[in-house]
């Protein structure tokens, strides 16, 4: 059959060939190519016929035209209700109606589900967040006219829809367009139907076929996971050799097999839902001015909105995840606390399907636009990404000037370490080039920069969206973001405090003593807000310097707690050693060893040297005990900063546990 009709694909295949190499040079610049091309297919076709010398009749006798319909021109003639007035009972071939069963079955089943699968498919291929509600209603109120008008069904094509689409059509001129050319067709179609060239519709089914094939099947390779790409194939093999009823019949058992699969372990997809309030990063030693921001009510961590997710997300539920999303968020916006960033928490999620992964990315940008949300972090929970095939990190992660593997939203500034002693304060240059970037919008970017209006913050960009870890990740950046919003200087001071002499900037040496005595005084300046200047002289004092190269240790876990240590420079690494194997990263500016020295502990864990070189200070328990009797008001900041620390952490290690029983300490 293929072969006996060579004559007619051999058009087809070269109109399409041709096609395929015009789109690939100028198809991004010129959206109107293939429909300009696909309407000057008839009258080339006519030229060829015309240069041949072939007449049309001969022509249509080849089969090259559709075969002429006997009517008046129109479909509204004396013969249009005919079929309701020769009906005759007795001669139905019930055996022929029972086999078109299969076939009535299949297409009633479609019409019900036609717009809960084109609609989103289309929402996808185009990148926009249909309204389902909205395209209910319209089919509703489209199909309800049709059938008093005695009408057939009708439903949004999705073939003819995407086309339309990549032809930049879009508003309501172009549409009323089609309906005005739809509705000519619809009244003289069958009468111009026989001037068209079948090569004419062949190309056009053949390249949207082609593409289909290509974004249904080849490109969603990485998309779906094994189960998922397993149904498309299943699906596509089906219909192909048996035709659309086997396919349906084939797209439910796949579908269903899937929602067995992954509906195992259920559970209903938002675990909980809270404020920051209660919240606490691994951030610890932020200034007492940062830490005033962050706990006022209206500036501070109630503004971070937290919403975590749990067990497997896909087709079946990711809709009441959205909605339950949006619901909560408006919530907020109607009682006037509307989040500044909102934290979207994988961490518990133990599997996302591509569909529910594909939604999950519109999330963001209907977060963002809807409900004037400035900043949404999604929380992984693992290293490599959420658990799908489908890429969301690289959907959802805004990439902007901030490094994606940064924690902080600035760096430290290495140029801080040439500061001179006698400065009351730091001044950092500003890049000119990002300020202009910056648009006039009310984001927080743009109120960052109008309050450092000294203009001495080289504040990085702030995103829009961005993807970390862990949630202790997202808290950290999001209370840096909290913080640039009221001082951009005061977050570019904390940064550099937390960092200064790290292993990032310079080596020990270099930096020399005289630097590094006046680290040590800022360090226990943050740590001990009640002390006065005569205090912390006097703490320096009783600190001995010590030094360590990687790999030393500090003190291993179960040994005699005999003092307290200030890391200055470099960074440690703390670890337990039980079957779990957990750590935890030390950086410049913590205090290690505080609570056996208090407390009269054991080592809760080892402590090793993770940079190339650490100098820490030393607070021996003779010089503390000393300091008891001889000061007993500035041994009682010491004490204060063990409760502070244990106070902090115990609210840290409580940040995954979002429900009642979780409470403050």
């Amino acid at each position: 059959c293929f072969i006996r009709h060579m004559h007619l694909w051999l058009p087809v295949l070269a109109f399409e060939v041709v096609l395929r190499i015009l789109l690939k040079g100028f198809g991004d610049k010129y959206p109107l190519l293939a429909p300009i091309y696909y309407c000057l297919i008839t009258p080339v076709f006519y030229m060829c016929l015309g240069v041949t010398g072939i007449d049309m009749n001969t022509a249509a006798k080849a089969g090259y035209f559709f075969p002429p319909i006997s009517t008046s021109g129109s479909v509204f003639n004396k013969d249009l209700l005919d079929i309701f007035t020769i009906i005759n009972i007795g001669t139905i071939s019930w055996k022929a109606v029972v086999k078109a069963i299969p076939t009535m079955v299949s297409l009633t089943a479609f019409s019900l589900i036609h717009v809960p699968i084109n609609i989103p498919a289309f929402a996808i291929s185009t990148n926009v967040e249909p309204d389902m509600n909205a395209e209910l209603i319209a089919h509703g109120y489209s199909n309800a006219v049709s059938g008093i008008f005695g009408g057939l069904q009708n439903y949004m094509a999705y073939s003819n829809s995407v086309i339309y689409s990549k032809s930049n059509g879009k508003g309501k001129a172009s549409s009323l367009g089609i309906v005005a050319v739809s509705a000519v067709i619809f009244v003289y179609g069958p009468t111009m139907a026989s001037y068209v060239p079948r090569c004419m519709a062949g190309t056009l089914l053949l390249h949207v076929g082609i593409d289909l094939f290509i974004e249904g099947v080849v490109e969603s390779y990485h998309d779906y996971d094994r189960l998922e790409y397993s149904g498309i194939w299943l699906i596509t093999v089906v219909m192909i050799t048996f035709g659309m009823d086997a396919a349906l019949v084939a797209g439910i058992i796949a579908a269903l097999s899937t929602y067995a699969v992954q509906s195992i372990t259920y559970q209903y997809p938002i675990r909980g839902a809270m404020t920051a309030t209660r919240l606490r990063s691994s951030a610890w030693n932020r200034s007492f001015e940062a830490q005033e921001i962050l706990m006022d009510k209206m500036k501070g961590r109630q503004r971070i909105y937290v919403i975590q997710m749990q067990g497997h997300i896909f087709f079946g539920n990711v809709t009441t995840m959205t909605d339950e999303i949006k619901r909560k968020l408006k919530e907020k916006c109607n009682a006037d606390d509307k989040p500044i960033v909102v934290i979207l928490d994988f961490s518990r999620v133990l599997g996302i399907d591509s569909s529910a992964a594909q939604t999950i990315a519109k999330l963001k940008d209907s977060i963002l636009t809807n409900y004037g949300i400035e900043l949404v972090l999604f929380v992984t929970g693992q290293a490599d990404g959420f658990p799908c095939s489908y890429d969301l990190s690289r959907k959802v992660h805004d990439n902007t000037v901030v490094s994606a593997t940064s924690k902080r939203l600035l760096e430290p500034k290495d140029a801080l370490l040439l500061e001179e002693f006698d400065q009351d304060h730091i001044v950092v240059e500003i890049d000119s080039s990002l300020e202009r970037n910056f648009d006039s919008r009310s984001s927080i970017r743009a109120r960052a920069l109008s309050i450092a209006s000294k203009n001495t913050v080289n504040i990085a960009e702030i995103p829009n969206s961005r993807v970390c870890q862990t949630l202790d990740d997202a808290l950290v950046f999001a209370e840096d973001v909290l913080v640039a919003i009221q001082d951009p200087d005061l977050l570019q001071r904390d940064v550099n405090e937390s960092c200064r002499n790290g292993h990032r900037a310079r080596s020990v040496e270099s930096a020399g003593q005289m630097m590094e005595e006046r680290g040590v005084k800022l360090f226990l300046e943050t740590l001990c807000p009640g002390a006065t200047p005569e205090d912390i002289t006097h703490l320096c004092s009783l600190l001995s310097r010590e030094k360590y190269h990687l790999g030393d240790i500090i003190w291993e876990q179960g040994s005699a707690s005999n003092n307290l240590k200030l890391l200055v420079c470099g960074s440690l690494i703390s670890s337990l050693d039980d079957e779990n194997g957990a750590t935890e990263t030390i950086y410049p500016g913590s205090t290690i060893g505080e609570l056996g020295l208090i407390n009269g502990t054991e080592r809760l864990t080892t402590v090793k040297v993770l940079s190339d070189e650490a100098v820490l200070y030393n607070l021996s328990r003779e010089k503390w005990e000393t300091l008891i009797h001889e000061n007993p008001r500035l041994a009682r900041e010491i004490d204060m900063l063990v409760v502070r620390y244990l106070t902090h952490r115990i609210q840290h290690v409580s940040n995954h546990i979002l429900d009642k029983r979780s409470l403050p300490v």
